[in-house]
């Protein structure tokens, strides 16, 4: 007689099946782990936690550049450098002490990890070195408890750098430049790994999950805070570079605020590439009487279907869940997302008073837009 295999349930998610279905798969499908990570995200942005921010500035490509940043971020002595070994540095020679320390400038051939010496000459042979440090900023808005930033950012970098890069940090809170009255911390990292591994080189997914971070020691430390992307809470892209930002906020100068066009110099303060891009919708509006950025809008369209698949996906799975009012609550959300406008629309409507006109139908030919995660 042969012998019988036995039956197995299998244990993978993919399967899903429920053991009370009569072999019938069910028709709630299960959010990933990263889905229902999002989902909790999204509903303390909801019930009003703070954004945290956590930004790359750059960083010195040799030992006068991370010299120069721990400078400015230590006020020149003014300020303590907390470091990862737990000293608190003090005075004028601690940006100095810790580069030395740190073994950055000691190299003898040009361009070379650790050469204070640079790269010159014409040709192939002229090139930038890698960065020798990063520098990072960890900020919360105004209000948030300097010393509560400057503790998640103690734990951020301990979980994420401690004996694998050095690093060094400065709070900075209640200052009027920069970023004001925002507290935030500036950590600077060191490139090259300690013992041997891989230097530290961040992408976009590294910031992403180092935000994630950052928001939850805040949240340990009884200050709401989440890290949530802005399509998911329906806003566009406007992040500038900080030059582009500061001169933005500055006042014009007198003598262009007195050129002719007052509003539209005033709209975008001393900033010569604001000015130019308003310049342009300007032009557009005069020749066709609307911006001309179909192609761009199109593309946040396809942003925003994928962002409203994913709050239907979130519906459905808290619905399935038995958390109905949790549910109700992202349909709300959902349906209060503000209209999609491109950058150069909004300059028009806030500046100009101009409003978009509906989209032209879609050709079927071009076939649906791109849905999913």
């Amino acid at each position: 007689m042969p012998k019988k295999r036995p039956f197995r349930v299998s244990r993978s998610p993919n399967a899903w099946i429920e053991p009370g279905s009569y072999g019938r798969n069910s028709n709630l499908k299960p959010l990933s782990a990263i889905d229902a990570a999002w989902v909790g995200r999204m509903q303390a942005s909801q019930a009003g936690a703070q954004e945290v921010m956590v930004k790359i500035t750059g960083g010195g490509r040799d030992a006068d550049g991370v010299q120069a940043h721990m400078e400015y971020i230590d006020r020149h002595g003014k300020l303590d450098l907390e470091t990862d070994h737990g000293e608190a540095l003090h005075g004028k020679e601690a940006a100095t002490q810790l580069v030395n320390d740190w073994g950055i400038g000691y190299g003898v051939a040009a361009g070379g990890p650790h050469s204070r010496r640079k790269v010159t000459g014409d040709g192939p042979e002229k090139r930038q070195g890698p960065r020798q440090a990063f520098n990072i900023i960890l900020s919360m808005p105004p209000g948030t408890p300097p010393e509560k930033v400057l503790q998640a950012a103690k734990k951020f970098a301990r979980e994420n750098f401690a004996n694998q890069h050095r690093y060094a940090m400065a709070l900075h809170a209640d200052m009027p430049e920069g970023h004001g009255k925002h507290p935030h911390v500036h950590l600077v990292v060191k490139a090259e790994h300690e013992y041997g591994g891989k230097r530290l080189n961040p992408r976009k997914a590294d910031l992403r999950r180092w935000r994630e971070q950052f928001a939850a020691c805040m949240t340990e430390l009884g200050v709401a805070a989440t890290a949530t992307r802005r399509q998911d809470r329906g806003l566009g892209k406007t992040q500038k570079k900080d030059a582009i930002y500061r001169a933005a906020q500055r006042d014009p100068k007198p003598d262009r605020a007195s050129k002719g066009v007052q509003s539209l110099y005033t709209e975008a303060g001393d900033s010569v590439f604001m000015r130019k891009k308003l310049e342009a919708v300007k032009k557009d509006l005069r020749a066709f009487g609307s911006v001309e950025d179909q192609g761009a809008y199109r593309a946040l369209l396809d942003v925003r279907d994928q962002v409203s698949s994913r709050y239907r996906d979130a519906v459905t799975w808290l619905r399935g869940e038995g958390r109905e009012e949790e549910a109700r609550r992202f349909e709300l959300a959902l349906a209060s997302l503000p209209p999609v406008r491109t950058e150069r629309q909004q300059l028009a409507e806030q500046v100009f008073g101009v409003q978009r006109p509906p989209l032209a139908p879609r050709d079927p030919s071009e076939g649906e837009r791109p849905r999913g995660r």
